[in-house]
């Protein structure tokens, strides 16, 4: 297996890595435009909380979800919903 050093080699894997969470955030907002954050956790259960959040901080950076505090929670809304075009291969 060959080593990877470069950072931002590194970051593309995960990234590509995460896109599967990603899209069952995406689509869990898609069915009710806000939660909470916690809300969307117990939805996606096979990840623990703070990888829901770092999901969802990566989505707001893109501009796909906002994430903002009310009353002490996290809550997160659907912005826009991303264009993803996948071509099947046979």
């Amino acid at each position: 297996m060959k080593k990877i050093e470069d950072i931002k080699t590194l970051e593309l894997i995960a990234d590509a890595i995460s896109v599967e969470t990603r899209i069952r955030i995406i689509e869990e907002l898609k069915k009710q435009k806000e939660m909470t954050l916690s809300e969307l956790a117990k939805r996606i259960p096979d990840h623990q909380f703070a990888t829901i959040q770092n999901h969802c901080r990566k989505l707001t950076e893109s501009g796909i979800v906002e994430m903002k505090k009310e009353g002490g929670r996290y809550v997160v809304r659907l912005k826009k919903i991303p264009h993803v075009f996948i071509e099947e291969v046979q």
